[in-house]
């Protein structure tokens, strides 16, 4: 009988042993899937303030590209209106040599 009794408490411990490491592994579990859902969100947070600031980074260069742009054209319509006054010039030396 004190054999059947041993033997009852044994089990009885081994249960509780297993049920209690069943806890401690969902707990752990859970609390492992709790910091990578918030490591995750983290890196998302990250990537986005990346993305903004890569953003705003080609925004700048748009900018500055379109001022280089505008700066451009205006250099250009200098340089045709300088080409339009030689040929002008180019023009009356050609009229005023073939005149003579």
């Amino acid at each position: 009988m004190a054999l059947i009794t041993a033997a009852g408490s044994y089990f009885i411990i081994i249960q509780k042993t297993r049920n209690e490491l069943a806890d401690q592994t969902k707990r752990a579990l859970d609390a492992f899937r709790e910091k990578a859902e918030v490591a995750e969100a983290n890196e998302r947070l990250a990537f986005r303030a990346e993305q903004r600031a890569e953003m705003q980074e080609l925004r700048q260069k748009i900018q500055l590209c379109e001022t280089d742009k505008g700066d451009m054209i205006v250099k250009l319509a200098g340089a045709q209106a300088k080409i339009t006054i030689l040929e002008a010039r180019v023009g009356l030396l050609e009229n005023g040599v073939s005149g003579h």
